[in-house]
C-alpha cells in the first residue's frame, strides 16, 4: 500500500510538471510510421515516460522491487509493460516482447538495462530486432532546463517545469538473419551516443556545424525559386552540402517553370513547387504549413531578394543562412536570413559555394543533373523524326531573357549556313519561354533567312529533353541564358555569345566553353532593353564559326580536309 501512495503522488507530480513543459520533436515516427523498436539510454528514462503518453508503447521494467514501482508508473501513463531484464527473467520477456510486436505494438528498451554499464548497449534489443523484423530506430529525450543526478550510474535527468524539451529520432536500422550481431550491436549502440550527444548538447546551442554532424537527419531547405541559370550556379553548392552532409534531407524550393532541371536529383529529397501566379492568402497559407510541418533545421536563401526572403519566411527553419549572391543581398532580404558574404568579383557559383564552405564543406565544382534514359530516347525519336544526323549536329539557342543579350538574328541564320555548308553539321534549333521575354518567332526568322536547312525544336523539348539535346550535340552555339549555363554544367563544347553582362560573375563557369565578347566603356550594365547595345551588336560572323570550328575539331578525322571537319 505505501508503494501505492508513492507511485500516485509521483504520477500526480509528473503531470503537473508534464503540462508545463513545451515539447518538441525531430524526425518522429513519420521516419518510419509502422511498428518499431525504440532503444533509449537508461538517463533518458524519466524524459521519455513525459514525452510518449499513451502512444501504445510496450516497454521492458526489471524484476526488482523498484522496478515494480516503476512499472505502476508506466502503466500510470499508457505505458504497456513486461516484467524482466538483462540480469533476471530476461528470455521470459523477450519471449512475451516479441508476441506484443508480432501484433503491431512499437516496442522500447532502457537500453543499457537496469544497472548498466552506462551507455553500453545490451545485446538484447538487437536479437529482438532480428527475430521481430521491426527497425530499431535511437531515440533520445533532452530539457534546456534541468536536473542531473550525477552521482547516479546512469546519470538520471529531469526537465524542470516550464522547460522547452526535445525527443529525437534517429535513422532506422534493420537487423538480418545474415548480419553479424556484434557489428550491428556497435551500430546501434553508436548512432544512440550521437543522438544523445545531440540531444544534450548540440541542439540547444548555435554551433550550426556541429548541429549538422550530429543531428540524425538534418533537414536543410535551399530557397533558390528562379532562373533556370540561377539553379545550375546553385548545383556546386547543393553537391557539397550533400557530400558533407550525407544523412541530411534536402529539399529545395522551386519556380514551377524550372521545377523539372530538379528532378530525380541525387542530393534531393523533397522538391517544393512555388507558382508565382498564385497570389492568395489561402494558397500561401497551405504552402506555409506544408513547409513548416517539415520543421526544417536550416533553410539557405541563394537568390537574396524579397520573394526569397518571403520564402525563407514562411518555412521558418531553426536556422537561416544566406549567399550574397550577384549583387549582394537585396530588397530587405538579408533581415530574414544570415548572409555569408565574399568578394565582389567573385562569380556567382563561387559566392555559393562560400556558403558551403561556412559549413566547412568542399569547393569542389560538381553539377548533379539527373538525365534518364527515357530522356535520351524521347529526344532521339524526336530528332530522327525530323531527319537530323544523330553523330553530327550542332545547337543554337538565338533567345534568353534580355534583348540586349540576344545577339542578331541575321548572324545567327548566316552563322548557321556557314556552319551546314562549310563543316557539314545538321543544325538544331532550340528555345522556348524560359528566362522571362517570349523567344517565339526568332526561329521562325532565322530559318527564313538562312539558305539551309534547320531543324527546329522550339518549344518542342522538355527540360530534360534538352539537358539530353545539349549532352548529345556536338557543339553548343548560344547567348547567356539557361540553356548556356547547363550546357556548360554539362561540359559540352560550347561557344557563348556575352553582351553587356560581367563574364567573371554570371557568365559560364569554367566547363568547355568559349566566351565571346567585345568591351566597352558602359560595360558592365543590366540595361535589358538597350536601345544601342553595341557590346552584343560588335560579334561578327566570322568570330563565332572560327569558335565553333575549334570546338569540333577533336571530332576530327586525320583525312578531313582542312576545309571540313
Amino acid at each position: 500500500m505505501k508503494s501505492d501512495k508513492i507511485v500516485a503522488i509521483v504520477s500526480f507530480i509528473c503531470k503537473c510538471l508534464d503540462k508545463t513543459l513545451r515539447k518538441t520533436s525531430l524526425n518522429g515516427t513519420l521516419l518510419y510510421p509502422k511498428p518499431a523498436i525504440y532503444p533509449f539510454w537508461h538517463s533518458n528514462e524519466f524524459s521519455m515516460l513525459m514525452s510518449n503518453q499513451n502512444n501504445n508503447v510496450v516497454i521492458m521494467v526489471s524484476l526488482s522491487k523498484d522496478g515494480e514501482m516503476l512499472a505502476q508508473l508506466l502503466r500510470n501513463f499508457g505505458f504497456i509493460t513486461v516484467r524482466g531484464s538483462s540480469s533476471k527473467g530476461g528470455d521470459r520477456a523477450l519471449i512475451e516482447i516479441i508476441r506484443y510486436a508480432r501484433k503491431g505494438y512499437n516496442l522500447a528498451f532502457a537500453a543499457d538495462g537496469p544497472k548498466g554499464p552506462y551507455h553500453k548497449l545490451k545485446m538484447g534489443v538487437v536479437y529482438c530486432a532480428q527475430k521481430t523484423g521491426l527497425p530499431l530506430i535511437p531515440i533520445s529525450c533532452s530539457a534546456k532546463n534541468k536536473i542531473t543526478f550525477k552521482k547516479s550510474w546512469d546519470k538520471t535527468s529531469v526537465p524542470l517545469p516550464f522547460s522547452k524539451t526535445v525527443q529525437i529520432y534517429a535513422n532506422p536500422i534493420f537487423v538480418s538473419k545474415e548480419d553479424d550481431m556484434e557489428k550491428k550491436l556497435s551500430e546501434v549502440e553508436e548512432s544512440l551516443n550521437k543522438t544523445f550527444e545531440f540531444s544534450e548538447n548540440y541542439y540547444w546551442q548555435k554551433d550550426i556545424l556541429k548541429y549538422l554532424q550530429y543531428h540524425p537527419a538534418p533537414k536543410i531547405l535551399i530557397v533558390q525559386p528562379s532562373r533556370l541559370g540561377d539553379i545550375i550556379f546553385t548545383l556546386p553548392a547543393l553537391s557539397a552540402i550533400k557530400n558533407k552532409f550525407p544523412h541530411a534531407h534536402i529539399s529545395w524550393i522551386v519556380d514551377e517553370r524550372c521545377a523539372e532541371i530538379l528532378e530525380e536529383n541525387p542530393c534531393l529529397e523533397n522538391i517544393f513547387i512555388w507558382d508565382r501566379k498564385k497570389i492568395n492568402y489561402t494558397y500561401y497559407k497551405n504552402l506555409k504549413n506544408k513547409l513548416r510541418m517539415q520543421k526544417f533545421d536550416l533553410s539557405i536563401d541563394f537568390h537574396g531578394l524579397a520573394k526569397s526572403a518571403f520564402l525563407v519566411l514562411l518555412a521558418n527553419a531553426k536556422f537561416k543562412i544566406a549567399s550574397s549572391s550577384t549583387n549582394g543581398m537585396k530588397e530587405l532580404s538579408w533581415i530574414f536570413s544570415k548572409e555569408i558574404k565574399s568578394p565582389q568579383n567573385y562569380h556567382c557559383v563561387k559566392r555559393h559555394l562560400e556558403v558551403a564552405k561556412y559549413l566547412s564543406c568542399s569547393d569542389e565544382i560538381n553539377y548533379p543533373i539527373a538525365i534518364s534514359d527515357d530522356n535520351f530516347k524521347m529526344l532521339k525519336e524526336k530528332l530522327i523524326k525530323e531527319k537530323v544526323n544523330l553523330e553530327n549536329f550542332v545547337g543554337i539557342h538565338p533567345g534568353g531573357g534580355w534583348i540586349s543579350r540576344r545577339w542578331d538574328i541575321l548572324k545567327f541564320a548566316e552563322l548557321a549556313e556557314k556552319i551546314k555548308q562549310e563543316l557539314f553539321c545538321d543544325i538544331v534549333l532550340v528555345g522556348g519561354k524560359e528566362g522571362g521575354t517570349s523567344e517565339k518567332g526568332l526561329n521562325e526568322e532565322i530559318i527564313s533567312k538562312a539558305n539551309v536547312k534547320i531543324c527546329d525544336m522550339t518549344a518542342k523539348l522538355t527540360l530534360k529533353e534538352l539537358c539530353a539535346f545539349l549532352k548529345t550535340c556536338k557543339v553548343f552555339v548560344a547567348n547567356e541564358a539557361g540553356p548556356m549555363h547547363i550546357a556548360t554544367a554539362l561540359n559540352t563544347p560550347a561557344v557563348a555569345i556575352l553582351g553587356p553582362t560581367n563574364a567573371k560573375r554570371t557568365g559560364p563557369y569554367k566547363g568547355n566553353v568559349k566566351i565571346i565578347q567585345h568591351y566597352f566603356e558602359c560595360q558592365p550594365c543590366r540595361n535589358r532593353n538597350c536601345p544601342n547595345p553595341k557590346c552584343i551588336k560588335s560579334i561578327e560572323v566570322i568570330e563565332v564559326f572560327e569558335a565553333v570550328k575549334e570546338k569540333l575539331k577533336p571530332f576530327c578525322r586525320p583525312c578531313d580536309c582542312n576545309q571540313s571537319v
